[in-house]
Formats: C-alpha cells, structure tokens, sequence
C-alpha cells in the first residue's frame, strides 16, 4: 500500500506542546456538576485484534529529571495559581539529540525567588537528562507560562523565547551551548499576562516573526473571590475568566538587525478582547501562506487567513471554527494541527472545559466541520477539563492518534476541600487510539499506570526522545513533577526526514513533505 505523507513544517513545531490553556463556566450557588471519575483501579486485558496495545513507561526517575513546577499556593485561590507549566522539545545544542525546556512559576504571597527558575535538560542519549540551566543561562525565574523556540537570527541554531506573566523573555542562542538574554534590544519583552507562542515567517522574507498570545486583563492578588457549595457549605474555589476583560495579543515583525517591529494592528491582528489559551501558526490551507488560529477561552477563536499582501483576514465564523458545531462559545484551552483522516487536508483538535467535548474541527479546505461526537470524543472527553492535545501516531500503523493532559480548575466536588490539591483538581490524562477510519477509542487503561494517576496536567509534547522511530510523551503538571514517558508500544514501520532549506538553512520552517 503507498500512503501519501504530509508533513507541514511550521517555526511553531520547535515548540512542542508549548502551554496550554484552560478555564470553564461556573456553576451557580446550589448547582453540583457530576463527580469526576474514578480511573480504574487495575489494568483490563487487552483484545490482540485491536492492533498493538498501548504501553507507555514513566522513566522519570531514573533519566535524572527532577523538575517539580512551582505555582506559589497562597490558600486564597488567586487565579494565576491554576496556569502555567508549559513545556518545550528542541534541540538547543545541533547534537540530533532532543532537549527538554521546562516553564516555572514562582511565589505569589511572598517576593519571587531567583532561585525558582524555569530549567533546561540536556538529552544525554540512552534516556538521560542533565539539568544544564545554570551553564545555558536559560533560568528565568519570572512567573513563566509557555515557550518556543525558533532560528530568528538565521545563525544555524534554535533561540528560545519564554512567555510569562510579566515581561516575557527571548534567549539568544550563542552555538556554544549557552544563551543570552536579548529581550531588551529585541523590543519583544510585552508585558502582558503570555501565553503560547510561536515563531512564523508570515511575510515571507525568510527571516522568523513572532506572534506573542496574551490572556487576560489581569492584577495578581486583586481578584475577589469565587465560591462553590459543597455538602451545604460554602467554599473558596478560583475565580473565571468571565470576571476579566481579555487582553490584546501581539504579532512581532523581525526587522533582521536582532530587533523586531509591533505589527499587530497593521497587520490586522488586533483583538483586544482575545482571551488566547491555544495557537497554532501553520498553513492551514495550502495557499502557501501561513495562517494562525486563536483558541479563546470561554470565548469564540480566530482564524486568521494569512494574505499575499502581508496582511490577515479574521474568517472564524466562516471557517467553522469559531463556536463549536452546535454554534455555542467553548473554554477553547490549547490546540494541535495534523491531518486525523489522511485525506491530506489538517484539521484542529481543540481540548476544553469538563462538561463540554474536545473539539476536533476537520478541515475542508477552507471550512471546518466539527466531528467530535462522530469522531467519538463526546462520551470519552466530557468528564474531563483537557489543556493541552497532541497528535501522534503511538503505534506506528499511519493514522495520528491523540493524547490529552487534564487537570481541574474548579474543586472535585466530590473531595472533601482538606484533601490535597491533586485529590482537589488532579484528573487522569488521556490516550485516545484512531481506528483508520477517523474514529477514536479511549485505550488510557491499558497504557501504563501513569494512566491511573491524579496529577493537574498543564503542558505536554509528543516527539522521538530516544531516536527509536516512536513518540514519547513529556508531561509538566502544575505544582507537582515533570513526567517523561516511554514509548514501549510494540509498532509499525516508520522513516524520518532530515529537511534542509534550499539556501542551506537548518530550519526549515514553511516546509511540506
């Protein structure tokens, strides 16, 4: 059988899995959602008609990676304490090897620490990791939210940019291993509440843009209070988006000296009630020209079109994607890009609020149409608040399979408020196994016990960490420890490209295979 194989290759893909968004709808004084599922408490057998069976093995401890994520608890729920932990894959050091880039938080009710700091792991090869943050210079101890990486100075090797709340950071890469922060002469250090993040060439020049996501309008500390009612009793729990005016997002253009120029309103960007959680910048039309889709939370999304003259049009309605297929507004909390049905167009899964369903918009060119209940998601996604989605082919057999991380941003109803905040807001993450013909099973109780475990999970990436042909998953979960998870699943065939730009540079963003 000859498969066709598409491959987009966008600046954004040097980001994996980047942060992760999230948020949902309250319910009113007296209301009780459904409890959260228990997982199930041993593993079921698995039927061998069903292909290969899943397996996934937490490798954490002993690959030497001890990133625990900070998010400065106060015991007052300030909203900020629930976002954050996002995660970036790429290879800092040109050794082929992939390297792992963690995002922290730090103290909300006491001044930040500058020892609490966002870390970078070198792959060492044979599933070790070394913490080599100090020597990269790549430790940010700012209130970090998400991350990209990208060659926008055309050097040879990948910079990083760091989205925080407060002035964001972008690292330039020296080649030798360490980086410099050039946020200051770059101009890209925006203040706002970051996001994602992406690096892009949408104007074609050949030199990578930015395109900053902002959140919310937003004071630390500030915020009044929300409640739930539990067992008859009122209890603190954290505050909606709903409370907030949204906040601008930002397109940076780089001007090819080491700075970068604000476009965002010539450009036809500007959207100051965007209240950004997922973004994805990649031709999503096969024009050629780049595209950004805006997931918002608790708010209709964006589709930009990218334009021949520079330029977007704002096409969300239109295209499909803005509401769900039902037309209602969604807590839209991250997205990923790839062709689930092979018909070699990309379509958008978009993770959201518990209570509502994981969105999977295929692509029709230039519509959308939501097929999550056909694609079954409805039933399996429901109970869940998703973040961050990912596509991937876990067991080789050429359709894209998913995984989602959860975690809650509301109280369990059904854990006493004493627990701890896992037993609080942790949920199981989730692995979904595409049939080849676009459907999807929940396949998570045979994949390892990491499955069975309650953790917040925030940002997550799918990539080759071992150079064995699969996906492996790293996970960031807030205020708890970095997972990394082998892929032991017994799969399929599998080829890789090692793409070169045709003026001999190393990324090659913009590429199709």
């Amino acid at each position: 059988m000859t498969r066709s194989i598409r491959i987009a290759i966008s600046a954004g893909l040097f980001a994996a899995g980047l942060l992760l968004g999230l948020w949902l709808f309250a319910p009113g004084p007296g209301s009780q959602a459904p409890a959260i599922p228990s997982p199930a408490a041993a593993e079921p057998s698995w039927d061998p008609s069903r292909g290969a069976q899943p397996r996934f093995t937490d490798v954490t401890q002993s690959s030497g990676l001890d990133f625990k994520h900070e998010n400065g608890l106060t015991g007052k729920c300030r909203y900020l304490e629930i976002m954050g932990a996002g995660v970036g894959v790429f290879d800092y050091d040109g050794d082929g090897d992939l390297d792992l880039y963690f995002v922290n938080g730090n103290k909300l009710a006491e001044p930040p620490s500058p020892a609490i700091t966002n870390r970078l792991y070198r792959n060492e090869g044979g599933w070790k990791f070394t913490d080599v943050t100090a020597r990269a210079g790549t430790g940010d101890a700012g209130y970090g939210q998400g991350c990209c990486a990208g060659d926008y100075d055309n050097d040879g090797d990948l910079d990083l940019y760091v989205s925080n709340y407060g002035p964001n950071v972008l690292y330039r890469n020296s080649g030798d291993g360490t980086f410099t922060d050039v946020t200051a002469r770059a101009g890209v250090g925006d203040p706002g509440w970051g996001q994602t993040c992406s690096f892009l060439d949408y104007d074609r020049d050949g030199w990578l843009d930015l395109y900053v996501q902002n959140y919310l309008t937003y004071t630390s500390g500030s915020e009044g209070e929300a409640f739930l009612f539990v067992g008859g009793r009122k209890v603190i729990d954290y505050p909606t988006p709903l409370s907030y005016k949204g906040s601008a997002s930002r397109l940076f253009r780089n001007q090819r000296d080491g700075t970068f120029e604000d476009v965002t309103e010539a450009a036809g960007l500007l959207r100051p009630d965007g209240k950004g959680m997922g973004l994805a910048c990649t031709d999503l039309d096969d024009d050629g020209l780049t595209d950004i889709f805006v997931a918002n939370d608790t708010a209709e999304n964006y589709l930009f079109w990218g334009r021949s003259d520079g330029r977007f049009q704002e096409a969300g309605l239109e295209a499909g994607v803005a509401f769900d297929g039902a037309g209602s507004p969604e807590a839209s909390m991250g997205v990923d890009v790839g062709d689930f049905d092979n018909d070699n167009r990309l379509d958008l899964i978009v993770p959201c609020l518990r209570m509502q369903v994981h969105t999977l918009y295929r692509g029709l060119g230039r519509h959308f149409e939501d097929v999550s209940t056909q694609a079954g998601l409805g039933s399996a996604t429901s109970p869940w608040t998703g973040f961050n989605a990912n596509f991937l082919d876990y067991d080789l057999d050429g359709d894209l399979d998913l995984f989602f991380t959860h975690g809650g941003v509301r109280l369990n109803e059904s854990a006493a408020p004493e627990s701890s905040y896992n037993e609080r807001y942790g949920m199981p993450d989730m692995l979904l196994s595409n049939d080849g013909r676009g459907r999807y099973t929940d396949v998570s109780a045979h994949a390892g016990p990491y499955f069975r475990e309650r953790l917040i999970g925030r940002g997550s990436a799918a990539a080759d960490l071992d150079g064995d042909g699969d996906q492996d998953l790293v996970v960031c979960n807030l205020a708890d420890r970095a997972v990394l998870l082998r892929n032991d699943t017994a799969g399929g065939h599998w080829v890789a490209f090692d793409l070169v730009a045709k003026d001999g540079r190393r990324q090659p963003f913009g590429a199709t295979v």
